[in-house]
């Protein structure tokens, strides 16, 4: 098995042999022979290293088929996060916290940039996700959905794909830690103020309203499991 230190040393070389040849997600990965040859390891260091990569989305296995250039998805990201924010200790509401405002920053900057020019049916489809969240039933969907339309319209991918998630995370630290649930109607009122700055084509409206709505997430994280923030309240 090769050592920790190695094996790192291996993987950032397989990464840049990747990067240097132009390789797509999907396109067959250089043989353990070639990658022996051109790193000079033992097959052994190379099988440890494609074993780490490919927990990363890095490289994907095909049985049958081959080594692939994986899409290096968030799931690794959202495995650790869910880890991080999840394990108890001293330092949980200060896990939680810094995951809720890094989020806001980023929601609070997109809105923003959909406020000032927005295709026009954007606003029907978050209309459309506000109704529904009116109703109850498919109230976390239609939150999931509205955000990630803003995010989408913004059109920056890894916004996108980070806050994304960031509402993952909270979602699943919810179930387990156990928060106070916001009414929907207040939840689609919240959502609602937002939709209606962006109409207005008001960038300055739109960042006050994210606030608010993420204020009110706060207050409801208080009365949490662990108090403060202690526990992942349902992030609309």
């Amino acid at each position: 098995m090769a050592r920790p230190q190695l094996g790192d040393e291996i993987s950032k070389r397989i990464i840049d042999l990747i990067i240097e040849r132009d390789l797509p997600p999907g396109s067959p990965m250089p043989t353990e022979l070639d990658l022996m040859a051109d790193i000079g390891v033992s097959r052994n260091s190379i099988r440890e290293a494609i074993r780490a990569l490919r927990a990363l989305g890095i490289v994907e296995v095909r049985h049958g088929y081959g080594t692939f250039v994986g899409s290096a998805g968030s799931e690794a990201l959202r495995t650790w996060l869910l880890f991080r924010t999840r394990t108890p200790g001293a330092g949980t509401t200060g896990r939680l916290r810094d995951l809720l405002e890094v989020r806001e920053m980023l929601e609070t900057e997109l809105t923003r940039r959909v406020a000032r020019r927005h295709r026009p049916e954007l606003i029907s489809a978050l209309e459309s996700c506000v109704a529904r969240m009116r109703k109850g039933p498919d109230s976390a969907a239609a939150d999931r959905e509205f955000h990630d339309l803003i995010c989408a319209e913004a059109g920056f991918d890894l916004a996108r794909e980070l806050t994304r998630l960031f509402w993952d995370v909270y979602r699943a630290a919810e179930a387990e830690l156990g928060g106070p649930a916001g009414s929907a109607s207040s939840t689609a009122k919240r959502h609602q103020a937002i939709v209606d700055a962006l109409v207005a084509g008001d960038a300055d409206a739109a960042e006050e309203a994210v606030h608010r709505h993420f204020d009110e997430v706060r207050k409801r994280a208080k009365a949490g499991k662990y108090g403060g923030f202690g526990v992942a309240a349902p992030v609309d």
